[in-house]
């Protein structure tokens, strides 16, 4: 049975539907506007469940950190058996972190994640829907206090450690607009930047924020004797790679 990535306004009985048809109808321009005006109304972003996954980051397919401005993580639908297939297309948002060699984990960074399959790149589109993470590296700066108002503050910019091949833990809780097939590769960048800014906002303003405290993200469970190196999803998958689908009040109430 399909789940329900959309809350409260849209009660729709698909994944897709009327969030959907309503930015297929808009304009480049206004698709581009309408995740940052949706910000006023940060609930209106929440999806239905929190998903986690976990896997090793595949090699990219040529156009990450170079052409795309941001450092971009894959998980391949082949690591989640039929997982996917129950995640429409679209572009989400939440957290991430990295397992590295050592068995640390470093994070959470601020994420934008892209299911789907790149319908923009005409000839070379993903042969299987993965999840494409860009992992956002520079945080929202301070708002202006009366002893600075007028400056400009830079973002300040968040180290991303070397992670192809490494496990990476997503987190997914928001979701702002679907996929979509631009004219162009600028114009692709453009929606890119538009999803990047939005979702920086709105990981900032609960409930978003305090899904980063979420114990699937880190390595170590409180107890330094027992560390969840090989979490195992409840919804599949193995200590190689799992994932998981928790109704999104629930994953809340156990933040509280």
């Amino acid at each position: 049975m399909n789940r329900r990535p959309f809350q409260k306004v849209f009660h729709i009985s698909t994944r897709t539907g009327i969030r959907q048809e309503r930015h297929s109808s808009m304009s480049l321009q206004e698709a581009a506007s309408s995740s940052s005006s949706s910000i006023e109304n940060v609930e209106d972003l929440k999806c239905n469940e929190v998903m986690r996954f976990r896997g090793a980051v595949a090699e990219g397919y040529g156009r990450g950190g170079k052409k795309l401005g941001f450092p971009t993580a894959n998980l391949p639908a082949s690591l989640f058996s039929t997982a996917l297939t129950q995640v429409p297309t679209g572009v989400y948002f939440g957290w991430a972190t990295i397992e590295t060699a050592a068995k640390q984990v470093e994070g959470p960074y601020k994420a934008v994640v892209n299911v789907g399959y790149s319908p923009t790149f005409d000839g070379a589109e993903n042969k299987e829907k993965i999840i494409e993470a860009h992992l956002i590296t520079k945080s929202m700066p301070p708002s202006s206090s009366n002893d600075n108002e007028g400056e400009e503050t830079e973002p300040a910019i968040v180290a991303i450690p070397d992670f192809y091949h490494q496990p990476m833990r997503l987190l997914l809780g928001g979701y702002l607009r679907p996929e979509q097939k631009f004219p162009s590769f600028p114009d692709l960048i453009a929606a890119i930047h538009n999803d990047v800014d939005t979702a920086n906002m709105a990981l900032d303003q609960e409930p978003f924020s305090k899904l980063r405290d979420d114990s699937f993200l880190t390595t170590d469970d409180g107890n330094s004797d027992n560390h969840n190196n090989n979490w195992v999803g409840s919804s599949g998958g193995d200590a190689n790679a799992s994932w998981e689908f928790q109704p999104f009040s629930d994953a809340w109430s156990n933040l509280e």
